[in-house]
């Protein structure tokens, strides 16, 4: 029973697995670096004519939270979590100061080497000797550099483990801000503000870039920070982080006097929305604003694309509760009804900001200290062995033999 589990644990560990689902992990990052994350899913359909639907059925938008994307970091963890307890059995046992490797190759060999010289060569080098019958020294150092590759690897682990926090601790909030609006953070002490939103447009119309300028001020201190922020760079304030994530369209509208032509109020109506004017019991319902204006099948209303070329509103009205008529009018046109003028003098766009609050900052940071240190300790902290015997020394190791045995060759060259 217990050789078929142990096939089994090392296939789970096998270096074959690993590569194949590192293979399939860093995939899923470059396509979340060549697609911008968390856009409208419009943003998609109209970036990739193509692609479009399939990104959104994928959650390709979403790469790094997909459902594939955690269980192929799941394996992977399962996999580094498997090695690591198989591996370390055998780091122990090379600790011990009985453990010292089988010298077959005389490759790495140098002659004519006196017993004086290698004493005070390793002795020089700091090596830890052991000396047999016959003269033998067998010397050794950095034994516990076997244990980087199980640092490395627990710094992998402990990454997982500050992903697994984000999916479970962090929080997310959308803020829907026109240019010039604010929104206060209370408990992070700070306000911030959208200066500006806009839009970038490739040959064809669709969107290339959405950009936001964004400051934050200190509540307590009154600084200030301002930034630029667009989709796959967020901004960063006080352990919050802002990303771009959709857009939408507002509708300023006028009310006025037919008669007297008075302006009795003005304000901006989000498409979708709608303004109540209480003394007609009128709704003025803004269906949609279309930038790019082109009559669709079904002789409805589309956007060819979101630069402001041709821009008209679609507008119904109701009273009290009962549809009055549809409207399809220019910026600036008029619509009248009983004894009142409505208009839309222009549109502008606000940002959809996700808010994301992550307390796995400082776990995902010692992660990558400890994979930098397992990388360290493995590359130039790998053990190393001396066979001295019958005035020859022997070098072995298991990484860098070539440059370890030239740099004793060199210390010996140099003792004259």
């Amino acid at each position: 029973m217990r050789r078929p589990f142990s096939k089994v644990l090392h296939v789970v560990a096998s270096l074959k697995v690993a590569i194949v689902l590192f293979i399939l992990i860093a995939l899923y990052i470059v396509i979340g670096t060549l697609i911008p994350q968390h856009g409208a899913p419009q943003m998609y359909l109209d970036r990739y004519p193509t692609l479009g639907k399939l990104i959104l059925t994928l959650d390709l938008d979403t790469s790094y939270s997909s459902t594939i994307f955690i269980i192929l970091v799941i394996l992977f963890a399962i996999n580094l979590t498997t090695c690591t307890l198989l591996s370390i059995k055998g780091q122990m046992r090379q600790q011990r100061s009985s453990f010292f490797p089988v010298h077959l190759s005389s490759e790495y060999a140098l002659t004519d080497i006196t017993s004086e010289e290698a004493h005070a060569y390793l002795s020089k080098k700091r090596y830890k000797v052991v000396e047999e019958e016959q003269g033998t020294l067998k010397a050794s150092k950095f034994r516990w550099g076997v244990f980087g590759s199980t640092l490395t690897h627990i710094g992998l682990l402990v990454l997982f483990l500050g992903g697994t926090i984000t999916q479970c601790l962090s929080t997310e909030t959308m803020v829907n801000l026109m240019p010039g609006q604010s929104r206060m953070f209370q408990e992070q002490g700070f306000v911030l503000r959208v200066d500006d939103f806009h839009m970038t447009f490739e040959d064809d119309g669709s969107v290339k870039q959405y950009i936001s300028d964004v400051t934050a001020t200190d509540i307590a201190t009154g600084e200030t920070r301002s930034d630029q922020m667009w989709v796959n760079k967020p901004f960063r304030y006080k352990n919050l982080g802002f990303y771009q994530a959709s857009f939408g369209w507002t509708g300023h509208l006028h009310v006025a006097d037919q008669e007297s032509k008075e302006l009795l109020t003005h304000g901006d109506v989000r498409a979708g929305g709608t303004y109540f004017h209480e003394d007609t019991h009128t709704t003025v319902y803004l269906y949609g604003y279309y930038p790019e204006f082109a009559i669709g099948h079904g002789q409805q209303p589309i956007s060819l694309s979101n630069r402001e070329i041709n821009p008209h509103f679609a507008v119904v009205l109701y009273e009290f509760n009962n549809p009055v008529d549809t409207y399809i009018v220019e910026p600036g046109d008029e619509i009248t009804h009983n004894g009142i003028v409505y208009s839309f003098t222009h549109a502008t766009a606000y940002t959809g900001l996700l808010v994301r609050s992550d307390p796995s900052f400082p776990v995902i940071l010692a992660s990558f200290i400890i994979i930098l240190l397992g990388m360290f300790v493995s590359f130039y902290c790998y053990p190393r062995f001396i066979l001295y015997s019958e005035g020859k020394i022997i070098t072995s190791s298991r990484r860098n033999e070539w440059v370890f045995f030239h740099s004793v060759k060199k210390g010996f060259s140099d003792r004259s």
